[in-house]
């Protein structure tokens, strides 16, 4: 995991200071996380064409969710400043909740799926990784904004 942190760490400071032809460090995370998944999976031939493009579906819809929930949270800031009635900001609200709901349900199925690909030890790493993977990131971030705060901040 160390390696990880280094890694990334040496990736996301070059962003940092514009070294590199403008790509999106998410992408280069996500190319980081698909070698990481390969090596601790130790998955088969057959494991790895079914498995990685469901993993980016997974990861596609999780990106759907978080812009849904963020574009969301951006309403109710503005209703909030405006004055809305309180039977304008339910509606919002229940829109969260309803967006919620269909995540929890998209992750059981997403489980679901995986089970049809991947043994139990598997999982069991899959799901270690991705915890661990997505602390080291959060880590990252504010290690990196606290070194080089943004000209705004």
């Amino acid at each position: 995991m160390k390696r990880i942190f280094l890694g990334l760490s040496f990736i996301v400071l070059l962003f940092s200071q514009g070294n590199f032809d403008e790509k999106d460090p998410r992408e280069i995370i996500e190319k980081v996380r698909i070698y990481k998944l390969t090596e601790a999976l130790d998955l088969t031939t057959e494991q790895a064409a079914k498995f990685f493009p469901r993993l980016k579906e997974m990861r596609k819809t999780e990106q759907e969710f978080q812009r849904e929930r963020i574009e969301i949270i951006q309403k109710l800031k503005q209703m909030l400043k405006e004055g809305a009635t309180e039977q304008e900001i339910s509606k919002v609200l229940d829109r969260y909740s309803e967006i919620h709901k269909k995540k929890m349900e998209r992750h059981i199925k997403e489980i679901g799926e995986l089970k049809e690909i991947l043994t139990p030890s598997q999982q069991a790493k899959f799901l270690i990784f991705q915890e661990e993977f997505e602390k080291e990131i959060r880590d990252l971030i504010k290690e990196v904004r606290k070194r080089h705060p943004r000209p705004d901040e």
